[in-house]
């Protein structure tokens, strides 16, 4: 059939979808071809808004000049809008209030790609199908970096509390604001005139700025007629054959599920299996192996540290296993699989721990609820690459990505390296992060606040004052995952203390405070109320937040000028990332690294 334009010869600005062809429901029940992919998303569709008449009936395809088009519309029942359950009644009678809804949604089929549009509710209708990088991944082929930067959301890859939105003047070029420790989720850019005579000739832009919105989906922010959408539907598919790419960051996430589930998910449950083993079977040695794992919500990170307790739950069971302490929660989720394995062997352990739950409570409601797995932030080695598995997704990274991150973290850590003398007592190695802390419990002007918790949340380990300044240093045993723990800790705690003080309020500082003074521990040294809520008033002294660690490395003592002898790369990110989010936040933070005893 011929592309024709509607008579009425109607231009849009179109957002430009991709279905996730490699979406598991697809390959669960055995959709071979891109026909039953769209009738199977179409019948999911009808299944949630209860067009039971509908179901299965399936959508013929119209074929237009190489390109199989879709066309799905449902008018959702008339329903009563809001404002009518808002109002007084005696305001909305005899007054019409009925809403309808229109949910639109076409596909292209082309080759073996799958390209959609959706108008109304229509998003609803593809949502959980669609290749949510499909813009972004698009964009790669066709740009050479020198486009100029609007704006840009990204989120860390240490962590989706770092998720931000950043708004730039004219001029600023988008290879100089990618930061190979973020990942773009949405970019607006000026569209090149050289894309537009090139990729996009078929497009008549006349001579104005044209600017493009890419992430999920790819928006030319231009009305166009269906005929061009049609030709731009090919030109995606073609250009998308390429295999001449710039990558918008370090970071590539692995979409492939057969390399996940054969080669990345095997490698991670082997490693938890001998690590659970070293840590609990009779045959257990005396300095087991550490792993280099995280272990946090893949997504609602405050919401799990702020959890008032944890509950695990076997798959089939509606027994729970209830625990306090979050940073046990890893080896408590192992010993829990562990004593409950009738075999100790490798393929019950993967169908046990495969199935365990994890739920974040807040008095009787769950917060917080993903599978254990899936809490797992660590790094493997595939081939002598590293491999990440963070936020519950995998990740590879470019070749020069090592290079690039030691010579970052080396310069970050001399850069904001606290030299005064605050931390000055040594660590033994027999002591643990309490029996550290506490050495400073009787000296002055210190406190302890490590474990006094105050609205779910520790506002430090221990709190330094002088003349001028007032530190809150957190201290972690170990430059590994467990940076990217204490980088999180950092930044909440920075960024709810802001707030209080922002907003005047004292709530935050006097729960820390009533949290301290309830601690037998702490009855030689009580906090008075009125004259430590003073210290912390605007205009006052200055604050400064203090990552503090000690090297558990036999072969690394000292980490600071020994960036690259450091294999954990999750920490070297973090401790990075966790700079550049604590410079936005008006808090600068120091670095100091506690010398061993």
């Amino acid at each position: 059939m011929e592309v024709i334009n509607n008579s009425e010869n109607a231009e849009y600005e179109i957002k430009i979808f991709q279905i996730d062809k490699s979406f598991y429901e697809f390959k669960k029940h055995n959709l071979k071809n891109n026909e039953q992919i769209i009738n199977y998303i179409v019948n999911e569709h009808r299944i949630k808004v209860k067009d039971i008449e509908n179901y299965n009936k399936k959508i013929v395809p119209v074929l237009i000049d190489e390109v199989d088009y879709f066309t799905y519309v449902y008018n959702e029942e008339e329903k009563d809008a809001f404002w009518k359950k808002f109002i007084p009644e005696s305001l909305s009678n005899n007054l019409v209030f009925k809403v309808q809804q229109l949910s639109f949604a076409m596909f292209a089929s082309i080759e073996d790609n799958i390209y959609a549009i959706v108008g109304g509710g229509g998003s609803r209708v593809i949502i959980r199908f669609q290749n949510h990088r499909f813009g972004l991944d698009f964009f790669e082929f066709i740009t050479d970096l020198n486009e100029d930067v609007i704006s840009i959301e990204t989120r860390g890859i240490s962590g989706k509390l770092t998720k931000r939105k950043d708004i730039f003047k004219d001029g600023l070029k988008l290879v100089d604001i990618l930061n190979f420790t973020n990942i773009p989720s949405k970019i607006n850019i000026v569209l090149k005139q050289e894309i537009k005579d090139s990729v996009f000739d078929f497009i008549e832009f006349e001579n104005r700025i044209t600017t493009i919105e890419i992430g999920s989906y790819f928006n030319i922010k231009h009305r166009i007629p269906f005929k061009s959408l049609h030709l731009l539907f090919k030109k995606i598919n073609e250009i998308s054959k390429s295999e001449t790419k710039k990558s918008l960051t370090s970071f590539v996430e692995v979409k492939d599920k057969g390399v996940i589930s054969s080669i990345y998910r095997e490698e991670l449950l082997l490693q938890l299996y001998e690590n659970m083993m070293d840590l609990y079977s009779p045959a257990r040695g005396q300095a087991p192996k550490k792993l280099d794992i995280e272990f946090v919500h893949p997504s609602k990170i405050q919401e799990f540290y702020e959890a008032e307790f944890y509950i695990f739950k076997f798959k089939g069971t509606r027994k729970g296993h209830h625990f306090q302490n979050r940073k046990s929660l890893y080896y408590d989720g192992l010993k829990l699989v562990y004593e409950s394995l009738e075999n100790l062997n490798l393929i019950e352990f993967k169908k046990v721990i495969s199935g365990l739950h994890l739920y974040g409570m807040r008095k009787k409601d769950d917060i917080t609820h993903a599978m254990f797995l899936d809490h797992i932030v660590c790094e493997i080695n595939v081939e002598n690459r590293p491999i990440f598995q963070i936020d519950a997704k995998w990740f590879k990274v470019e070749n020069n990505f090592t290079n690039t991150i030691n010579e970052i973290c080396s310069r970050m850590i001399d850069n904001n390296y606290l030299n005064s003398g605050i931390i000055t007592e040594k660590w033994d190695d027999t002591e643990d992060e309490d029996a550290y802390n506490r050495k400073y419990h009787l000296q002055n002007n210190y406190w302890v606040l490590d474990k006094a918790i105050g609205q779910n949340i520790e506002l430090c380990d221990i709190m330094y004052e002088d003349e001028n300044t007032i530190y809150f240093i957190h201290v972690k045993n170990g430059f590994d995952a467990k940076i990217r723990d204490l980088s999180n800790q950092i930044q909440i705690s920075a960024s709810r203390f802001m707030n209080e003080r922002n907003s005047g309020s004292e709530d935050f500082i006097v729960s820390i405070i009533d949290a301290y003074n309830s601690k037998d521990v702490n009855l030689d040294k009580l906090i008075d109320k009125d004259s430590f809520k003073a210290k912390f008033k605007t205009g006052g002294k200055n604050i400064q937040f203090v990552m503090a660690f000690k090297s558990e490395l036999k072969k690394v003592p000292q980490i600071k000028n020994n960036v690259n002898k450091v294999q954990s790369n999750i920490a070297k990110y973090s401790l990075i990332q966790c700079v550049r989010e604590m410079n936005m936040l008006t808090f600068p933070i120091k670095i100091v690294e506690i010398e061993k005893l």
